[in-house]
């Protein structure tokens, strides 16, 4: 079939652009910050991504608390996590600045062989222009994004970016990242540890933290992934087989977020295992911890990632940018 685009769809009101080749069709939302709300691996007809039960997507004002208007999705967070403030005394919302904010968007190229579509922002409160590169090319079980995010201003920024992509999942579901130690950074009840607590992952204690926990454990949980070997993640439903993962830089982004919910975050049973630039979640305290990047004006960072489907597998031990996987 090739690659195919159609711009002509609603979603909730919402601009929908849907694009599609032989193993995997998205939907990208530009107006609320292009995310991308459906992933679907086309193998067994099945949407990746989370999608809260009780909110539809929507555009909402800048500063509002994301938790109550997160519908799910692929989200991104530029430039921190929790609300904090920039060294200039600037506030920054939770989650950042994309989310509320409509994206730009063009396409590049568009034939039966490949479909390149450019979203572009500039953020209201840090001086910056981010833009995402999307490629679908036909017969690939992945999708490339190609990212540059600009210093469009006079004076230097410091920023913590995250790819927020949320997932479905199951008590058979395991997640995959070469990294060699963990944090506790959030806790909701102490079954996954409580805050501060370190270890050498995946065991925490005797429980293995690959492995996720059903929805009856009523807690929720944020751990950091540090000391990364390679540059992948992988989040793999072992009773069926099929699995979503990410290649990417681990020099621009060094560590990764696993956050889970197993019934103990308003009810929700998701999980998002997240490459950032750095950690904690605060911008203010990353930075004041050396772990935040810092774009000098005129400076930009560009890097690239691979968005996979894959299968054949219950385990993930090398995911490459070309969707090949190795148990």
């Amino acid at each position: 079939m090739g690659v195919r685009f159609d711009p002509h769809w609603r979603y909730h009101g919402l601009e929908c652009l849907r694009v599609e080749n032989e193993h995997v069709a998205l939907e990208i939302l530009p107006d609320v910050g292009a995310k991308i709300h459906r992933i679907v691996d086309k193998a067994r007809d099945h949407n990746v991504l989370w999608h809260a039960p009780r909110v539809a997507p929507h555009t909402a004002p800048l500063g509002s608390n994301f938790d109550d208007h997160w519908a799910g999705g692929w989200d991104e967070a530029f430039p921190g996590g929790e609300a904090s403030a920039t060294r200039y005394g600037d506030a920054i919302p939770y989650m950042g600045e994309l989310w509320t904010q409509r994206a730009e968007w063009h396409v590049e190229e568009c034939s039966a062989q490949r479909v390149v579509l450019v979203f572009s922002i500039l953020t209201p409160i840090t001086t910056a222009r981010w833009q995402r590169r999307l490629t679908v090319e036909a017969g690939v079980s992945a999708f490339t994004v190609d990212y540059r995010i600009e210093n469009i201003g006079l004076r230097p920024f410091d920023f913590n970016w995250g790819l927020h992509p949320v997932q479905a999942i199951s008590p058979a579901h395991r997640f995959d990242v070469p990294a060699r130690q963990a944090e506790v950074a959030e806790d909701g009840g102490g079954v996954l540890g409580r805050v501060g607590d370190r270890y050498r992952w995946p065991l925490f204690g005797d429980r293995d933290l690959c492995r996720a926990l059903g929805p009856e454990a009523l807690d929720f949980t944020l751990h950091y992934l540090t000391e990364l070997d390679d540059g992948w993640l992988a989040c793999t439903d072992t009773a069926a087989r099929r699995g979503f993962g990410l290649t990417f830089d681990r020099e621009v982004f060094p560590v990764v977020w696993l956050w889970a919910s197993y019934g103990g975050w308003r009810g929700a049973y998701h999980a998002i295992v997240e490459p950032w630039t750095g950690y904690p979640s605060s911008l203010a305290d990353a930075t004041a911890l050396g772990r935040a990047r810092v774009l000098a004006p005129g400076e930009a960072l560009e890097t690239s990632l691979s968005a996979v489907v894959y299968g054949g597998v219950e385990s993930v031990s090398s995911l490459q940018a070309d969707g090949s996987v190795r148990p």
